[in-house]
């Protein structure tokens, strides 16, 4: 049952779609602390079917549900974890996904699943790289929205280590790597060095990312750190994180690529804002809800940028667009995302103080493909 790909935006719109008894559950859950997830899970399964007992529910429901949350529970799916689980339940079926992003705990009861937190797992993008270099050795990462961090292939024969780089036989042994002897001196030698590693790291990424949409984690010590930053200067951003790298591992790695992840995106979501600014003459800006969902609907958004902690709920007619904000609605800024991802928009879901634009109104704008008809 469990799924560790996201789901596609087809999948959540299906989601998204009105229901009886829904169970929405998000829940930190990482490897380490497996029990403590499983119990976070249940206990919010619990909370729920109570819920909805009060509510008037049959016993057939609470027995259906307590089904659901079993089979749940028993998932193999618990076994390799990430870092959140996202579960949607009804009294008929339940389904899981094992995320690598950090989610909130959350518990919602209703007629519609809250699908806002998988799609902000969907489009904010997570996808990076990272190099962990020293003179003991070096190592290509990749990290996606759908898995944790993984080794990449890389075609670098003879680099393996700062003495393999730099044919020096002088090199004497791992521990001792930075005791260079000739007259190079150790800094040259070390030039040398990050300059092969930099060759094969970027014929690898650019291969993979042709665009430089994906920014380059380094982790590495001085001076290796230094040298290597220097030699790069590319047009890809490279974010230093300095450290012994011989002593993270992949889950460090990946914690520390998710956690960085935030503030890059939050930076690059601010540029994109005040470059939306410039259609306002063109008629290419909708900043008004009841606008930006017309639009959506109709294809006619090319970005949205959400703050995806405002919580308005409603409901959005499919066929025209057209909102309703009703209490017991879902939540209609999660929708209107959906819809651009489905029309082949791109989709930015930031926290409201993260954006410095004259232009932004705490809510959402959206540059449009072209302007509305009135």
């Amino acid at each position: 049952m469990a799924r560790y790909e996201l789901p596609t935006t087809a999948e959540l719109l299906e989601l998204g779609a009105p229901r009886r008894q829904a169970v929405t559950v998000y829940a930190q859950a990482s490897a380490g602390q497996y029990e403590l997830a499983r119990t976070t899970v249940k206990s919010a399964m619990d909370r729920a079917i109570r819920a909805l007992r009060n509510g008037g529910g049959t016993h057939a429901l609470e027995t259906a549900l307590h089904e659901r949350t079993a089979t749940v529970l028993a998932d193999d799916g618990w076994r390799r974890l990430a870092r959140s689980v996202a579960v949607f339940a009804t009294p008929e079926t339940a389904e899981m996904f094992v995320l690598p992003n950090s989610l909130e705990n959350q518990l919602q009861v209703g007629d519609y699943f809250d699908v806002g937190q998988l799609v902000r797992a969907v489009a904010a993008p997570q996808d990076a790289y990272a190099l962990t270099l020293s003179a003991d050795g070096w190592n290509l990462w990749k990290a996606t929205g759908s898995a944790l961090v993984e080794e990449m292939d890389v075609a670098a024969e003879g680099i393996g280590d700062v003495t393999e780089a730099t044919n020096r036989a002088t090199v004497r042994g791992r521990i001792h790597a930075r005791r260079l002897h000739g007259d190079e001196g150790t800094k040259t030698l070390l030039e040398t060095y990050a300059k092969r590693v930099h060759e094969a790291v970027v014929k690898t990424i650019d291969a993979d990312d042709p665009g430089a949409q994906r920014p380059l984690f380094l982790f590495a010590a001085d001076p290796l750190l230094d040298i290597y930053r220097n030699i790069d200067r590319g047009w890809r951003e490279l974010i230093v994180v300095s450290g012994n790298p011989d002593e993270l591992t992949a889950a460090v790695i990946d914690a520390r690529i998710r956690d960085e992840l935030a503030e890059v995106n939050a930076r690059r979501a601010s540029r994109t804002v005040a470059t939306i600014a410039d259609g306002v003459a063109q008629g290419l800006v909708a900043t008004d809800l009841v606008d930006i969902a017309r639009a959506a609907v109709g294809g006619g958004v090319d970005t949205l940028v959400y703050d995806f902690t405002v919580d308005t709920k409603g409901t959005l007619d499919n066929e025209t667009g057209e909102l309703e904000y009703v209490e017991d609605g879902y939540d209609l800024l999660s929708r209107i995302a959906v819809w651009v991802l489905q029309t082949g928009g791109t989709v930015i879901p930031v926290r409201s103080a993260e954006i410095d634009s004259p232009m932004w109104n705490g809510s959402a704008v959206a540059r449009l493909r072209y302007p509305l008809s009135r």
